[in-house]
């Protein structure tokens, strides 16, 4: 694994009940921590064959710690060690409308974080709590790949994506056609596709519209699947490595009439610099888009 691999993957759905989005909180950290517990093991004994095992020694270990963040602004987090019984913990959390972390590290002498391997976050607004956004972060394209379509399988997702794109607030596409957050395109994500990535998953209002992934026969996207729930997952190439040039342009014009009219442009994120996802700097109308996000 490498850093300069990190890929994040994210499904945006509906929230439901306190009740049922416990349950798939829990279901969804349950399973990606699963997934990595191997992987960061052997990134621990990775790293201690090399030179931060000669800074370290023996007090390397792979730790994974849970978080939960207070429902006052500026508050404390609380935090637990990993176990079964911590991640009922942190789903309950998450139920009372907290957004809840579970990070799986590499740490060293004095408790020093050495790497991360994995960031799980379960995040609902503040000021919207009818949906909520399962993101996982990790250079394992492997494990990601598998528990973002876990989680997809499992709920009737709005959107989904996996690549180096976007926040969890706002995707390169929206970036680029200069929306602000997730808060001004939500009630539309069910007809307009909020973006796209290496991996797309199309909410099953617009695959019906679209003609289900028969539609897709002749396109050059290397995956189209349906759904338990009418979804489609859509994969542009086997591995994010070759999503580059004709595979960004396979996948933009395969969704190019599910996503929203207007004219993206290169804009730069604030903050510290980051990897992205290219957008292809083409308006989907000339494409077959016929909508536009209201805001």
């Amino acid at each position: 694994m490498s850093d300069n691999a990190r890929l994040s993957g994210e499904v945006l759905l509906d929230v439901g009940s306190p009740e049922e989005y416990r349950a798939t909180v829990l279901r969804f950290l349950t399973d990606a921590l699963g997934r990595i517990e191997g992987p960061l093991k052997a990134r621990v004994d990775d790293l201690a064959d090399g030179s931060a095992g000669r800074v370290h020694g023996d007090a390397l270990v792979g730790r994974i710690r849970l978080s939960a963040a207070s429902l006052e602004l500026g508050g404390m987090f609380q935090h637990r060690p990993y176990s079964p019984e911590n991640l009922d913990w942190l789903a309950e959390r998450a139920a009372e409308g907290r957004t809840v972390y579970a990070v799986a590290a590499v740490i060293g002498q004095g408790g020093l974080n050495v790497e991360v391997v994995c960031d799980l976050t379960a995040w609902r607004d503040d000021a919207d709590d009818r949906w909520a956004v399962l993101r996982m972060e990790t250079p394992d394209s492997g494990a990601l790949v598998e528990s973002i379509r876990a989680v997809a399988e499992q709920v009737d997702p709005v959107f989904g994506s996996i690549g180096h794109g976007g926040e969890m607030t706002c995707t390169e596409l929206e970036h680029a056609l200069g929306l602000r957050d997730l808060g001004d395109t939500y009630d539309d994500a069910r007809r307009i596709l909020r973006g796209y990535d290496w991996i797309t998953v199309a909410p099953r209002q617009l695959a019906a519209e679209h003609g289900g992934a028969a539609a897709f026969a002749g396109s050059a996207l290397s995956t189209v699947d349906e759904l338990p729930s009418g979804a489609l997952w859509l994969a542009a190439t086997e591995e994010f490595a070759d999503y580059r040039g004709s595979a960004v342009w396979a996948m933009f014009e395969a969704v190019a009439p599910m996503l929203p009219t207007g004219l993206p442009t290169r804009r730069e994120w604030p903050g510290v610099p980051r990897q992205v996802s290219p957008v292809v700097l083409e308006d989907a109308e000339k494409y077959g888009a016929t909508r536009a996000f209201d805001s």
